[in-house]
């Protein structure tokens, strides 16, 4: 299989809105809700406008995201060959979720050769969630 060709001018950015709206429907999502619906799955509601779910069960640690040093997410980006940073959704030893991350090479090769660096060990999200009211954490 063949990948689609990388585009090194695509634009990432997404308005906070937009940003919202997509973690709200995770959150829905994982609280056993149908995302991006007003309708119910196992008899739960979702907010339209909020997002909140009635009836739900708290959020699983780490299922809402999760947060990296800016000093390790620079050093990991600090190759010269490194030109994207790739992410992977892993399970650790125990079963918990986590993401890994790694720096990729214009071609869009994970950089795993001579002992190149990934990261885990991020703070999760919950418990690690921003303590001020924020629309992405909901």
């Amino acid at each position: 299989m063949t990948n689609p060709p990388l585009q090194p001018g695509r634009d990432h950015a997404v308005g906070a809105a937009d940003a919202a709206d997509m973690t709200r429907r995770h959150r829905a999502f994982e609280r056993g809700a149908i995302a991006g619906t007003t309708g119910a799955a196992s008899g739960l509601t979702i907010d339209a406008t909020s997002g909140a779910v009635a009836g739900a069960r708290p959020a699983d640690e780490g299922s809402l995201g999760g947060m990296f040093s800016k000093k390790a997410v620079l050093s990991l980006l600090s190759r010269a060959d490194a030109q994207y940073l790739r992410y992977y959704h892993a399970r650790d030893a125990s079963g918990k979720r986590t993401i890994v991350l790694v720096a990729a090479d214009a071609s869009g090769n994970d950089l795993l050769d001579g002992g190149a660096q990934t990261l885990d060990n991020h703070w999760p999200c919950p418990p690690y969630c921003p303590p001020e009211a924020s629309a992405l954490r909901g």
